[in-house]
């Protein structure tokens, strides 16, 4: 290769080049493109000779450090630090929560442009958090305040995980996954429940459905599912992965839609949903 080719090498851009390719929608055409070269200019950035970095901010946490669009929490998600501003400074700092109220995961909520939303509280971000004793609860992310809660279930599975089916848009909350305890399993009680899917659209929340995962239906060797982009992905432990569409199953097998904050009666229980103690009904079951 000549020196003169090598010179236009895509490896030999410098980043003021690399800038400008992108401003004149090089890389418009394929988001993943356009990904991978933001990457690669942030590493050209941190990795020249000349950058120098200094140490202006340092703070430990006993759990683990979590980071959403500029915020740091810490403890927990007790403490939230804004990374915005020169140096970092502390938002807001909540008491030493007990371990019934420990955070098991969150996922950060942006307001969506251009719509109408019920709440002036709605038109700011929050944090969508999980707690250790079921439930779902809607935080301030400048303050910490709480802004809503509800119930999920009682004692009969415990959910831990927050995930997006469509960003900012549908989320899903799923359970641990069933197992019996040992003096059960000893006298062959069996546990057809395996998971606990249950979906709510966000801005406002509402309850879209719960779907049980069940080994009759799907079969005995399942290890985990999800739900993403509007399917549900089942996975096994041979190494196969299933794939169905979510809206096709609880468009066909719910039982009765419910609304938060409504009165219900279910299977000969009174109460509200999403309220302690009945929390949600499992109202998607396919038979």
């Amino acid at each position: 290769m000549c020196p003169q080719a090598a010179s236009r090498a895509p490896g030999a851009h410098n980043v003021c080049r690399l800038l400008t390719r992108r401003a004149h929608g090089f890389y418009a055409r394929d988001a993943g493109v356009a990904h991978r070269k933001n990457l690669g200019l942030l590493r050209k950035i941190i990795c020249q000779e000349s950058t120098r970095f200094k140490n202006v901010w340092t703070t430990h946490s006993a759990s683990p450090i979590a980071y959403e669009r500029g915020r740091i929490y810490l403890d927990n998600y007790q403490c939230c630090i804004s990374s915005i501003a020169q140096e970092p400074r502390i938002l807001y700092q909540k008491p030493k929560c007990s371990k019934s109220e420990k955070i098991e995961d969150a996922l950060l909520l942006e307001c969506p442009l251009g719509e109408m939303l019920p709440s002036p509280s709605d038109y700011k971000s929050s944090l969508i958090v999980l707690t250790v004793q079921n439930w779902l609860l809607r935080l301030s992310a400048d303050s910490g305040e709480i802004l809503e809660k509800i119930y999920l279930a009682g004692s009969c599975c415990k959910f831990r995980y927050l995930s997006w089916d469509t960003p900012q848009e549908i989320m899903v909350v799923k359970s641990a996954q069933n197992k019996l305890p040992a003096a059960a399993r000893q006298v062959s009680i069996q546990q057809s429940v395996l998971f606990y899917l249950a979906v709510f659209q966000v801005l406002p929340l509402s309850f879209i459905g719960m779907l049980e995962i069940n080994k009759k239906i799907f079969g005995n060797s399942v290890t985990d599912v999800a739900v993403s982009n509007g399917i549900l992905i089942v996975m096994y432990s041979m190494g196969l992965v299933r794939l169905y569409n979510f809206q096709a199953i609880s468009e066909q097998f719910m039982e009765q839609p419910f609304d938060l904050g409504h009165e219900f009666n279910w299977n000969g229980q009174v109460g509200v949903v999403g309220k302690y103690p009945f929390g949600l009904p499992c109202n998607i079951k396919i038979t």
